[in-house]
């Protein structure tokens, strides 16, 4: 009986150890199938497709618009003002009433000086009436020459106060026509630095400032070196130069101003503290968006230009090595492509040398590739001038 349990205990604890050991092997068999993770899908990029594209040669420069009119509103005489017939800011006529100043000092002036050159009148007569008279008496012996000569030096008084009296009525009727300010030309009139009631005289300063913006200058400098290397290449008149180059503006909030414009004077000397030449360009500006002392960005390009790739700007990137771009190569992998850039339009910039066309670039999704890494290229489209994207399908094999 004792021998028949030994066996049973030792039959329990075979089977308790077989168990435990396929335990142990499950375990073993599904920690190491758990360590297998599914491979995970390429990223989706998009890509822009590169293309030639005709790049004419440009340059950029910081400039400030002016007024191509200006003129500061002044009192001619000292006199108080009396009313203001225009609203600051707006549009104003030539001729059109400005500012009315006091008057009744001026008028009693212009009226003393009409009263004085009748006195002359008068006393203008009245010496050539006895001049007359002297000659006739003189002739038959009854007038020395010594009281004719005195007959003919009156007359002669006469005639020159009447010239005073007739240039002090003018000045008169000046002073009085002055108490009417008026428009000199059509344009913007601005701020008024007098109220009515204040009394202004040419040493005030201006009572306000009109200012013509349609055309508007475009003012910037030139340097020297690049004026005269300009001046080698173009040879030719004036206007032939101005007809070979396209010029717009980029707004200060980025936008690019609709109308196009023209270069309109380059100085005849060189400023010699900047070594810069002062150049101008004149924009239409009918709708009045561009006002004087506007910081905008000048853009001159050539009318002609040579077929180069162009590379979205925000495809690029820098490191200490130079610019480089990401390209997906025909195996959906991606290449760190190193890139010398030239000079940009819009949102493009030129590819000078790395690059060639029908490549694929990205430009979303940068941050999350690097080079090597297998990714999911979708082509879009890109403005060139707005740099938006639209989508064009997927990149085919």
């Amino acid at each position: 009986m004792f021998r028949s349990r030994s066996l049973r205990g030792l039959a329990r604890n075979q089977s308790a150890a077989v168990l435990a050991l396929c335990f142990s092997l499950s375990f073993i068999a599904g920690c190491s199938e758990s360590t297998e993770s599914p491979q995970a899908a390429p990223v989706s990029v998009s890509v822009v497709v590169l293309d030639n594209a005709e790049v004419r040669p440009s340059r950029e420069f910081v400039a400030r618009t002016a007024a191509s009119a200006k003129a500061g509103i002044s009192a001619r005489i000292e006199a108080e003002i009396q009313e203001v017939h225009f609203r600051e800011g707006s549009r104003v006529e030539q001729g059109q009433l400005l500012v009315r100043l006091e008057s009744t000092s001026t008028g009693a002036d212009l009226r003393q000086a009409e009263a004085e050159l009748e006195a002359s009148r008068a006393e203008l007569l009245s010496a050539t009436r006895n001049l007359q008279r002297g000659e006739d008496v003189a002739n038959k012996g009854y007038l020395s020459d010594a009281d004719l000569d005195k007959l003919k030096d009156r007359l002669n008084a006469a005639e020159g106060r009447l010239q005073a009296a007739e240039a002090a009525v003018q000045k008169a009727a000046n002073n009085l026509s002055y108490t009417e300010i008026r428009a000199p030309f059509g344009g913007w009139v601005g701020k008024l630095n007098f109220d009515v009631g204040s009394v202004v005289s040419p040493a005030s300063g201006a009572i306000t400032e009109i200012m013509v913006t349609d055309p508007i200058y475009v003012e910037f400098q030139l340097n020297e070196a690049d004026y005269v290397a300009f001046r080698r290449l173009r040879r030719d008149s004036a206007d032939d130069i101005v007809r070979n180059l396209s010029l717009y503006l980029t707004l200060p909030g980025g936008q690019r101003y609709s109308q196009g414009g023209a270069l309109d004077f380059a100085d005849v000397s060189t400023d010699a503290s900047t070594g810069t030449v002062a150049m101008r360009a004149v924009f239409p500006n009918s709708e009045a968006i561009l006002l004087p002392g506007l910081y905008v960005t000048l853009h001159v390009e050539g009318q002609a230009g040579e077929s180069q790739i162009q590379v979205p700007q925000v495809a690029v990137q820098e490191t200490i090595e130079g610019m480089f771009v990401l390209v997906v190569d025909d195996q959906q992998q991606v290449v760190q492509r190193f890139i010398k850039t030239g000079p940009r339009q819009g949102a493009m910039v030129v590819a000078q040398s790395g690059l060639e066309t029908g490549e694929r670039v990205i430009v979303e999704g940068l941050q999350k590739v690097r080079s090597g890494a297998t990714v999911n290229p979708v082509t879009k489209r890109m403005d060139p001038d707005t740099g938006a994207l639209e989508d064009a399908g997927e990149v085919g094999q």
